[in-house]
């Protein structure tokens, strides 16, 4: 990894280099695709597929340039190859490229102006993410001379151009291995205490059924690798609402076992099993279900148009999958697109509240510092992580991001952590290093493959051997589902804010045997390493939905009063009944970011703050407020109309 180059993806301008052997091809026609493999130097190298038609290839010691030099000039089929590409000092994060970029073009230049830059540089026009083509989707031409990388960083020094990204492939694990012993069934939806089973460990789902078990009307996603939509227990009248299949392109979002699939019928279950006197129940049984099929790969441009679809058509979405521990930050248009759909996704327009799992491997969530952390990969064992990791979807500040307990109320031992995780749902418990290993704790009862699929309980369409955080994400779903269902008026917003609030604050003293880390207990502004706002409770989230104003947590009294966009300064309120230092506390906005000094802000109090760095556009844009832990606290539009005049401007 000799040469040195430059990925930007999101705000970020990551240092990457080439890989010693592996790069990707985007392949011809499926014909000829078995024939050109099996020629030359790609004999002896490793070809798996990867995406759609872009390969994997290793190529054999030494012959990664004869390989790639011979797929380049192949007379009959000449193919485009890519260099894969690794993190600056970190050989187990790994990006691959297809031959596209998305871009946004700064709005106050003309279409022509950026049909002309797209010439110059050789690239073709593909699609627009919205109605201006400010966002678009292009392809990179042989007539531009260079890879889309290489040509991302000439665009970003165009002032046509606000960014410039390559449009990556990424690859996500399953949060839950299929080999998990047999427990007594669906104590994770009630109160209980019993043999490995501690009192209150469940999420008290049962309690909540006396005032909601979910409404048709509400809708969950389940964006997964498959679901067995004739099973009893995810059909009735008006459960399905009708889905995509972005695996096979069609409608019947069906599972296959020669595809592997095995992970979105029991994560379909543990949300929302019918209640029909058979089989298991789910957490929120009355909803109705969006189902989503993906081949957990995807590149940016999919995964876009796969959140688009859904998050258009249910109010709340869960995702039980994300990438091994490396870095893998969001490129802007997905992270945009997330906020977004947080606030006026959803069919009745009022936000989509995503979930997603943690994950598996007891790593940080989010960790800038690391230099080396060991993890167990599914198919070849033990790895190091050494440089820093990130997981984009988990770390979204947007997104709900679900954690682990067992059913003794402590950590589960395999559940990633940090202080991006927003609440904990009970799961099973094993080692990560170790899957086989079973460590203390029940798992999950839920709906299984039979027909379809590979199944965890081979002849069944149920199974007891669930969990993970696969299993904790849509349990925590499912319990959004019933507050909404309690009250539709609420905002996904208000949703989350009322499941957080509402938490139980369990505590695990214990110190962590890998990590040394003692994150059990919680901080000053409520929240736990390992835990977030603590575990999910159904039945008191839903009494708090009836009342019909979400609760505020201490921690979010501070908000923006107004701003004044000439001379970049915001006015800060206390809206709590308690003193608020401002030490820490964030200020951003599309220009930049601004962090507070030291200041004693009174109950009702106010503050006006001159900002250095996060400067007020006078164009549509975000002013955001976080706390010190990164929770954002408030978030407000500012208006051209407005921003563009010299005054304060009120946004409570």
């Amino acid at each position: 990894m000799a040469l040195s180059y430059y990925l930007y993806r999101g705000k970020e301008k990551i240092k990457i280099g080439h890989e010693a052997r592996v790069f990707t091809v985007i392949a011809p026609e499926s014909h000829t695709r078995k024939a050109l493999f099996a020629e030359g130097p790609l004999q002896s190298a490793s070809i798996k597929p990867l995406f759609r038609n872009v390969y994997k290839i290793e190529a054999a010691p030494g012959q990664l340039e004869a390989s790639m030099g011979f797929l380049r000039s192949n007379a009959r089929h000449p193919a485009v190859c890519h260099h894969a590409y690794c993190l600056a000092g970190d050989e187990a994060t790994r990006y691959y490229l297809t031959d596209q970029l998305t871009v946004q073009f700064h709005p106050h230049h003309s279409l022509a102006q950026r049909e002309a830059l797209l010439r110059k540089l050789g690239l073709r026009f593909i699609k627009a993410y919205d109605k201006a083509y400010e966002q678009c989707l292009v392809q990179v031409l042989s007539a531009a001379g260079a890879n889309p990388l290489k040509v991302s960083c000439r665009m970003m020094d165009d002032a046509l151009v606000a960014r410039a990204e390559p449009n990556l492939v990424n690859r996500f694990e399953a949060q839950q291995p299929p080999s998990d012993p047999m427990f007594p069934q669906q104590w994770h939806l009630q109160y209980g205490e019993g043999l490995d089973l501690a009192p209150k460990a469940g999420i008290n789902a049962s309690g909540a059924w006396r005032m909601a078990k979910g409404s048709r009307q509400i809708t969950i996603g389940i964006i997964d690798d498959g679901f067995d939509l004739s099973h009893p227990d995810l059909s009735g009248a008006g459960k399905i609402v009708p889905g995509r299949d972005f695996t096979a392109g069609d409608s019947t979002p069906a599972p296959e076992s020669l595809n592997g699939d095995f992970h979105g019928t029991p994560c379909a279950g543990v949300a929302l099993a019918e209640e029909n006197g058979t089989g298991v129940v789910g957490a929120a049984p009355g909803c109705s279900f969006l189902p989503v099929r993906f081949p957990l790969t995807a590149d940016d441009d999919t995964l876009y148009e796969i959140f688009e679809f859904a998050g258009r058509r249910a109010h709340i979405l869960s995702c039980s999958w994300g990438p091994v521990p490396v870095y893998a930050p969001l490129p802007s248009l997905l992270s945009e697109q997330v906020s977004r759909l947080a606030r006026s996704g959803g069919p009745d327009g009022k936000g989509c509240l995503i979930f997603f799992a943690a994950g598996n491997y007891n790593a940080p969530v989010a960790d800038p510092g690391n230099t080396s952390f060991w993890w167990h990969h599914a198919e070849t064992g033990r790895k190091e992580t050494r440089g820093a990791i990130l997981n984009g979807y988990a770390a979204h500040p947007d997104t709900v991001t679900v954690a682990a307990s067992t059913s003794l109320n402590q950590k589960a031992g395999y559940s990633n952590w940090g202080k991006e995780i927003t609440l904990c749902a009970p799961s099973d418990n094993w080692n990560p290093l170790n899957p086989q290993e079973r460590w203390p704790g029940r798992s999950i009862w839920t709906t299984d493959n039979e027909a379809e699929g590979l199944g965890f309980s081979p002849g069944s369409r149920y199974t007891g051997y669930f969990g993970g955080t696969s299993s904790a994400c849509p349990l925590a779903a499912g319990a959004a589902a019933l507050v909404k269902s309690a009250n539709p008026d609420l905002t996904a917003l208000a949703v989350r804010s009322i499941l957080t609030a509402t938490a139980d604050k369990i505590v695990d003293a214990s110190t962590d045997p890998a990590t040394g880390i003692r994150g059990g207990s919680y901080q000053e502004h409520g929240k736990s390493f390992w835990f977030g706002h603590g575990k999910v409770n159904a039945q008191r989230a839903v009494e708090t939905a009836l009342q019909g104003l979400p609760q505020q947590e201490p921690a979010n009294g501070l908000a923006i009063l107004a701003y004044q966009a000439e001379s970049s300064r915001i006015l800060l309120f206390n809206r709590s009944p308690n003193a608020i230092n401002l030490k820490g506390y964030r200020i951003e906005t599309p220009a930049g970011k601004d962090q507070l000094g030291a200041f004693e802000l009174s109950p009702g109090q106010t503050v006006r703050v001159r900002l250095a760095q996060a400067l007020l556009l006078t164009g549509n844009g975000q002013i955001t407020l976080r706390s010190p832990d990164g929770d954002i606290l408030d978030r407000q539009d500012t208006a051209a109309a407005t921003a563009a005049k010299e005054g304060w401007w009120r946004l409570l």
